[in-house]
C-alpha cells in the first residue's frame, strides 16, 4: 500500500513541475487563433511561417539539416535531391516545378503547386 501511495505523490509532484503547462486546446481552422497556433508550431520547429504559392495559404517553411549537400539519389536528402546541381533543397517544401533525381536513381519533374 504505501508503495502506491509513493507512487501517487510522485505523479502529483510531477504536475507541478515548471514548465510542465498544458497544453493550448485546438483552436478551430480557419480562425486568427488557428493561424497562430500554427505559426508558433512552425516557428518553434525551426520553421519560417510564410506565404504558400497564390498568397491564399500559410506554409511552414524549413531548412533541412543537409540542404547544400551533394546528393546522387532521393534517398539522400531530407526533401528533393535537385538533378542540375546535385544538391539537397535548401528549403523544404519547394514550390514550383523542379527536375529531382528520384530514390531509384532516376530523373522526375516535380511540381508543387
Amino acid at each position: 500500500m504505501r508503495i502506491i501511495t509513493s507512487i501517487a505523490c510522485l505523479l502529483a509532484l510531477a504536475a507541478c513541475l515548471p514548465g510542465r503547462e498544458p497544453p493550448e486546446p485546438p483552436a478551430q481552422p480557419g480562425t486568427p487563433e488557428f493561424v497562430e497556433q500554427q505559426r508558433a508550431q512552425c516557428e518553434s520547429g525551426g520553421g519560417r511561417f510564410g506565404t504558400g504559392p497564390g498568397g491564399a495559404t500559410r506554409v511552414c517553411y524549413k531548412t533541412p539539416a543537409d540542404a547544400g549537400q551533394f546528393c546522387t539519389t532521393g534517398a539522400d536528402c531530407e526533401g528533393l535531391c535537385l538533378a542540375r546541381s546535385r544538391t539537397c533543397a535548401p528549403e523544404v517544401p519547394m514550390f514550383g516545378c523542379h527536375e529531382a533525381i528520384m530514390e531509384n536513381g532516376l530523373r522526375a519533374t516535380i511540381c508543387l503547386d
